[in-house]
């Protein structure tokens, strides 16, 4: 099985997780992959907001996910955000995503955040089956996107 960890102080997998996420995501970002690298120096922390998750395969990472402050500048007023949801595609269709995700529920509900935004532009349904709810769907920087909600407190602490 596969283990998640806080995102390690290790510059080659910090290198490694930017650069999956520059790939995926570079386009709706408008940053580089030197920005995200250095956008991840404070996510190392597991007491406060930003903090990141890392899925691993014995020492590999494989996947990762955030909870940032804010992740979609058209929406000020909405926070905090689950964000950069990624798993290499060899390892997905094995849960590993949906362990990410309940992760950083976890880690906001350890942090005491009612609600949680995420923004994607392809994988509402994924979001949808873990509870998420469908507040909008609207372009945003070239692609429409769907923006989620998930209430806390409408779901049960994980066992």
């Amino acid at each position: 099985m596969e283990a998640l960890h806080y995102l390690p102080a290790d510059p080659t997998i910090v290198e490694t997780i930017a650069g999956w996420h520059q790939e995926a995501w570079g386009h709706l970002t408008g940053r580089s992959q030197a920005e995200r690298i250095r956008e991840f120096d404070p996510q190392r922390e597991s007491d406060r907001i930003p903090l990141t998750v890392v899925a691993f395969e014995g020492e590999r990472p494989i996947g990762s996910a955030s909870l940032l402050e804010q992740d979609m500048d058209t929406h000020p007023d909405w926070a905090p955000w689950l964000a950069s949801v990624f798993v290499l595609p060899d390892f997905r269709r094995r849960g590993i995503g949906e362990r990410l995700c309940r992760r950083i529920v976890a880690e906001a509900r350890r942090l005491e955040v009612p609600r949680l935004y995420l923004f994607t532009p392809d994988k509402a349904a994924f979001y949808a089956r873990q509870g998420w709810q469908t507040l909008a769907r609207e372009p945003y920087r070239g692609e429409v996107v769907a923006i989620m909600q998930f209430d806390l407190h409408l779901h049960p602490r994980e066992a």
